[in-house]
């Protein structure tokens, strides 16, 4: 049984995590099995403040230990979860951990700006430590469904799901992350230039990647916002209705598999593209549109 930290109880996945690794206030068949979270520190928010009392009270039901410094978890854990809804947070807490050999879950965003998230990476490599770091919605049932069917080649995807932003995760990175980690999902990294347009209402995003193929990411502010895509495939052109019922529990599934072989279920690599795909898309939403070339950015 592998022990688990926990660090900032300033979203809801700080408790609905927990809930499913410890078996608490949760259906059966959202439990995962594996790993406990035995500690956790409630930290501090510049986003949500408000969350972490309410939290931290409901994470202290489920049976685990709350310290006041992520570093008083050293030596009673196995593995981290970062759980800051603030990806500027990430790369402090994520330090804490290396010397330690902490194998670390980051969750989303990974970070907020280009120069977090290669430091990150950077430092995770130097000192050989294993990072992940994935929305759940990657792993829900029904692009899990997908994957495991015979569909062609995919030749384009149109992606939609909702996309508050919000003050310290900006542009996409808050919240339309998810619509375009599904289409990552799919047809995986190697973006080549971005376009992005801005309107109160939605964006509306075009891509471009290496091998010709386009990807198109629609996020929504009004009107109806579900989670959803329409694959263009060698076999047909396919809606795929999203549903995020069991995203939560398969997400945790993979975390305690990449803790357990070291391996993320994403590569590294895909998710410093992914965060850099969101801030060109705002580069270029600031520029009216503007092609952005993603491979400028992450160099």
């Amino acid at each position: 049984m592998l022990r688990l930290g926990l660090v900032d109880f300033d979203t809801s996945h700080s408790i609905e995590f927990t809930r499913r690794f410890n078996h608490v206030g949760i259906d059966r068949d959202q439990w995962v099995e594996g790993a406990r979270v035995v500690v956790g520190c409630p930290g501090t928010s510049i986003m949500s403040p408000e969350r972490i009392a309410g939290h931290a009270e409901q994470i202290a039901a489920c049976g685990v230990k709350l310290v006041d410094d992520p570093a008083d978890m050293i030596g009673e854990i196995d593995a981290v979860l970062i759980e800051s809804i603030c990806g500027a947070a990430h790369r402090e807490r994520m330090e804490t951990f290396l010397h330690a050999g902490i194998p670390v879950f980051i969750d989303k965003p990974f970070a907020s700006s280009a120069e977090d998230a290669k430091a990150i990476v950077d430092l995770a490599r130097i000192n050989s430590i294993s990072l992940m770091s994935s929305s759940a919605l990657r792993f829900s049932d029904d692009i899990l469904t997908f994957q495991s069917k015979n569909h062609g080649r995919i030749h384009g995807v149109i992606s939609y799901g909702p996309a508050h932003r919000a003050e310290g995760n900006p542009g996409l990175l808050h919240y339309g992350i998810h619509a375009i980690e599904v289409v990552y999902a799919l047809i995986g990294p190697g973006c080549e230039i971005v376009s992005a347009l801005h309107q109160p209402e939605a964006d509306v995003v075009t891509a471009r990647w290496n091998d010709g193929r386009f990807a198109h990411i629609r996020g929504l502010r009004s009107g109806a916002k579900s989670y959803g895509l329409l694959i263009h495939s060698e076999a047909g052109m396919i809606p795929l209705p999203i549903s995020a019922r069991f995203a939560y529990r398969n997400l945790c599934r993979e975390i305690v598999t990449f803790f357990e072989t070291k391996r993320p279920a994403v590569p590294i690599d895909e998710t410093l593209e992914l965060i850099t795909f969101c801030l060109s898309a705002l580069n270029s939403e600031q520029q009216a549109g503007k092609w952005i070339d993603v491979r400028d950015a992450m160099k």
